[in-house]
C-alpha cells in the first residue's frame, strides 16, 4: 500500500515505567519522592501524598492496549491480566520502548509523534511542590532520553510541576534548552488554584518569550468529590478496586461530576472518560474567552488536546451570548469571544500542517515506509494560535 503523505499524530502516549522513580529521581530524594507520588502498571499499589492505594484495575490502561482494527468490545469483554487477556492482547511494548514504537509506527504508517505522559497528568492531586519539581524533572529527563532513539520521529512533551510557578519556569527553561517544542498542562485546580488564576501570569508570558507550546491535555478523573461521596462510591464499586486515583475527596476537576454520580449508582462503571476530556476543555475555553484572558497573553501558542471539537460552536456561542446579556456587571470590556477566538486560530491550510507549524516541526521529506513522499519545511511561524485537536487515541 503506497501513502504519499507525512501523518504526524499529535498526541501519542508513553506509559511511564518503573526506571523513572527507581533511576531519574536523585537517589537521595527517592524514598521520599515514592511516598509523595509512585505508581506504575508493574505494582498493585499507589503512592500519593503519603497514602497508600490499592490499585489493581489501573493495569488495564488503554494506553498499553491498542491496535489497528482492535474493536473495543472485544478489548473491554476480557479482564486484564488474565491468560487470556494475554494471549489475545497484552501489553504494547512501544509505550516503554522506543525501538518497539517506531517498528508500531512504521506497521502503521505513522512518521512523526509527539509523546505525552498518562500517569503523570495526575501531577495535579501531588501536594508537595517540591516533590512534584522533583517528579517532572526526572520524567522530562525519562522521555527526553526515550526520543534520542529518533529526534526526527519522536518528539517529547514536557511535564511542569504548577504547585509552583517558580519551579515551572525553571523547569520550561531548561525544557526549552533541551528543544522541547511543547509543554502539557491539565486545565485542572492545581491545589485549588487554576491556571488561569493571576499568580500564574509569569509562567504564561515565559511560554511566550520562549515560544514553547502550551499544550493544554484533558485527561479524566474518578476521584470523590467529599467523604460522603466517597461512601456511596464504596457501596456500590467496593473498595480496593483501585479505580480512584487517591482515596481521599478532592475537587480538582469538572469530569468528576460524571464519575461520582455513575459509580454510585447500579450498574456501576467507569464513565470518566466518556465526557472527563471535554468537560475539562470546555472549562478552560470558556473561561479564557468570557475573561478576555488570551488579549494578556498576545503572543501565546496553544493546543487544547484529546477533547474533540465538536462542542466548540456551542461554546462560542453561549460565551458571546451571556457576556452581551450580563454586559453590565462588568468594568473592562471584554472582546467578542468568537472574534477573538478566530483571530487567534490560523486559516488558509489544513489543521495537520497548523500543527507542524504551531509546533514548529519539520515533516520527514520521505516517510517512514521509504516509499511515499514528504513535504518541505511548512511556511512562516504564527506568533499566537489556539487550537482544538481531537487526538487521535494512542
Amino acid at each position: 500500500m503506497r501513502k504519499d503523505f507525512p501523518i504526524f499524530d499529535c498526541d501519542s502516549h508513553v506509559v511511564e515505567p518503573p526506571e523513572i522513580w527507581d533511576e531519574y529521581v536523585p537517589s537521595d530524594r527517592r524514598s521520599w519522592v515514592k511516598t509523595q507520588f509512585h505508581f506504575h502498571t508493574d505494582t498493585d499499589k499507589l503512592h500519593i501524598n503519603g497514602r497508600v492505594v490499592p490499585a489493581t484495575r489501573e493495569r488495564s490502561n488503554a494506553a498499553e492496549v491498542g491496535w489497528p482494527r482492535w474493536n473495543k468490545k472485544a478489548v473491554g469483554a476480557l479482564v486484564p491480566g488474565t491468560e487470556p487477556w494475554k494471549q489475545r492482547f497484552g501489553r504494547l511494548a512501544g509505550c516503554r520502548d522506543p525501538q518497539a514504537r517506531l517498528r508500531d509506527m512504521d506497521a502503521i504508517g505513522t512518521d512523526q509523534v509527539m509523546l505525552f505522559p498518562t500517569w503523570f497528568v495526575r501531577l495535579a492531586l501531588v501536594r508537595d511542590p517540591d516533590a512534584a519539581g522533583i517528579l517532572a524533572r526526572a520524567y522530562n529527563d525519562w522521555v527526553y532520553d526515550y526520543c534520542a532513539t529518533d529526534r526526527r520521529r519522536l518528539f517529547p512533551c514536557a511535564v511542569l510541576p504548577i504547585q509552583s510557578v517558580e519551579r515551572s519556569i525553571d523547569e520550561l527553561r531548561r525544557a526549552a534548552k533541551r528543544g522541547f517544542k511543547a509543554a502539557a498542562v491539565r486545565p485542572c485546580f492545581w491545589g485549588g488554584r487554576y491556571p488561569t488564576m493571576p499568580e500564574f501570569d509569569p509562567l504564561w508570558r515565559e511560554f511566550e518569550e520562549l515560544g514553547v507550546v502550551l499544550a493544554m491535555h484533558t485527561f479524566p478523573s474518578r476521584e470523590a468529590l467529599t467523604p460522603e461521596w466517597a461512601e456511596r462510591i464504596a457501596r456500590t464499586r467496593g473498595t480496593g478496586d483501585g479505580l480512584l486515583f487517591t482515596d481521599e475527596a478532592v475537587v480538582y476537576s469538572p469530569g468528576q461530576f460524571l464519575s461520582n454520580i455513575v459509580f454510585s449508582m447500579e450498574p456501576s462503571i467507569d464513565a470518566s472518560e466518556a465526557l472527563g476530556f471535554i468537560f475539562e476543555a470546555m472549562t478552560w475555553l470558556t473561561t479564557v474567552l468570557m475573561t478576555g484572558w488570551l488579549d494578556k497573553f498576545p503572543r501565546l501558542r496553544a493546543a487544547v488536546l484529546e477533547s474533540n471539537a465538536t462542542w466548540l460552536p456551542l461554546v462560542l456561542a453561549r460565551s458571546r451570548n451571556f457576556l452581551d446579556l450580563y454586559a453590565f456587571q462588568r468594568g473592562p470590556v471584554v472582546r467578542d469571544p468568537v472574534e477573538a477566538f478566530y483571530e487567534r486560530t490560523d486559516d488558509g491550510v489544513g489543521l495537520g500542517h497548523r500543527l507542524l507549524r504551531l509546533l514548529d516541526v519539520d515533516p520527514l521529506e520521505h516517510g517512514n515506509t521509504g516509499d511515499h513522499g514528504g513535504s518541505s519545511r511548512l511556511g512562516r511561524r504564527r506568533t499566537g494560535g489556539i487550537y482544538a485537536v481531537r487526538a487521535r487515541r494512542r
